[in-house]
């Protein structure tokens, strides 16, 4: 159907039923607004009163924490001297120079901060840490001089193979301290082991690290004999500008020729091996005079040169015993009569005279006998009671177990050699206590 345009009847009173409800429904929601707004006006909180003012208050600034003031930068010269000061002090640390070095630091309380307190306290503790070293093995090694030149040494010649039984090389000696080391070692004083308490020998007791063993090193035949001119060793021992004892090789003055030089750096570099400075004994025999220099022959020097061996004699001498080197009697005369045990006691009394007259004055005197030959005699034999009585009161003689006997009136200490005897044919003896000496062995040895 068509609607158009055409109205149903009763449209126009409808619109006009619906406008008049719409707009009633929008007064109704007038109202509530009102009302709401009302409402929510007397909940609010009273403001407080405010003092008239015809002018706006001055802004309030803002509350901040007080500024630190800029710290003022420390002076240069006093850091330098405090990383100084640490530096000497960590080194003495290093070798168990505790005390030492807290009162270096306790000296110079101006440098005083956090890293000087911290050291302190590494310092006490380290000192609390030591403990006595209570086992009943003790360590003494022995070498003679050291080949430099195997080549030389090893030439065929006659005596080539005394060198290979008893010398150790250059090469192999330097290849030990680290092992030795490695192994828990710490070269001691042999004082460090005994005292001695109203004459009689007692074992005295020794503080160290935990872990810590005690270690004595030897030399014999610290002389430098003719023999061995031309055949791969040091001449003599000297001392470098620095007053340094050094070892001189076809005429140069070395850090590498022998073990006193090379032990020498190497504790420098490794305070920890040493025990509060302790390197060893250097035994000295007299008949071709000491270090290298003949002053029990100056009837064969002009006077001026005799006089010029016996002032360097006694320079070295003074040189090892202030970096920790000890001097032992080693007899005068070396004669077989040592080794066969046939030494008369005229004999004997002859020996240590000389040795006592031509030696002793430039070395200083000792209170330690390295027998010749490493024999050894019963206590109580006539020519030990001798060798007392002329002030020896410490007795090495050799033995690879390294017996140490505090026996009435002396202490007597084995020692093993370590050198190519027994690195080549008893290895076992030196494995059993320090380190594998197939691992050290110089390949120029003889096969």
């Amino acid at each position: 159907m068509y609607r158009g345009t055409y109205a149903q009847p009763g449209g126009s009173s409808r619109r006009r039923r619906r406008r008049t409800n719409l707009f009633l429904a929008l007064v109704f929601l007038l109202e509530l607004a009102v009302i709401g707004g009302f409402a929510a006006w007397l909940l609010l909180p009273e403001e407080p009163n405010r003092p008239e003012s015809s002018q706006p208050g001055p802004e309030q600034p803002s509350v901040s924490a007080p500024v630190e003031p800029e710290p003022v930068p420390e002076d240069p010269a006093v850091t330098q001297a405090r990383t100084q000061l640490l530096e000497e002090a960590r080194q003495l640390m290093r070798g168990y120079y505790y005390e030492e070095a807290l009162q270096l630091l306790d000296g110079a309380p101006d440098l005083a901060n956090d890293e000087t307190d911290a050291l302190r306290q590494e310092l006490a503790d380290l000192q609390a840490q030591l403990v006595p070293y209570a086992d009943g093995q003790f360590y003494h090694i022995f070498f003679h001089s050291l080949i430099v030149d195997t080549d030389k040494a090893f030439d065929g010649d006659y005596d080539a193979p005394g060198y290979d039984l008893y010398m150790t090389t250059v090469s192999e000696f330097e290849a030990m301290l680290p092992k030795l080391q490695e192994a828990g070692f710490v070269l001691v004083d042999i004082h460090d082991l005994v005292e001695f308490q109203d004459g009689v020998a007692v074992r005295k007791e020794i503080l160290l690290p935990p872990g810590k063993k005690p270690l004595v090193l030897s030399v014999d035949d610290v002389n430098y004999y003719q023999y061995m001119a031309d055949d791969g060793f040091a001449s003599r021992l000297d001392l470098d500008e620095n007053g340094q004892v050094k070892a001189v090789v076809d005429g140069v003055l070395t850090d590498n020729g022998d073990v006193v030089p090379i032990l020498g750096r190497y504790v420098a570099e490794h305070p920890e091996f040493s025990w509060r400075g302790a390197k060893g004994i250097l035994a000295l025999t007299g008949y071709e005079g000491a270090f290298g220099y003949r002053i029990t022959d100056l009837e064969d020097y002009d006077e001026a040169t005799g006089q010029a061996m016996l002032q360097k004699t006694q320079a070295v001498a003074q040189a090892l015993r202030e970096t920790g080197w000890q001097i032992a009697c080693h007899s005068y005369t070396h004669n077989q009569y040592w080794n066969n045990r046939t030494i008369t006691m005229e004999q004997i009394q002859y020996d240590i005279g000389r040795w006592k007259r031509d030696i002793a004055p430039y070395v200083g005197e000792t209170d330690i006998f390295i027998s010749p030959f490493g024999v050894s005699f019963a206590r109580d034999d006539a020519r030990m009671a001798f060798l007392r009585e002329q002030g020896f009161s410490i007795y090495c003689h050799v033995d690879s177990t390294m017996p140490t006997k505090w026996d009435g009136s002396w202490f007597i200490q084995g020692r093993i050699n370590l050198d190519g005897l027994t690195m080549k044919r008893y290895p076992e003896r030196i494995s059993q206590y320090f380190f594998d000496p197939s691992e050290i062995l110089d390949p120029a040895r003889p096969q």
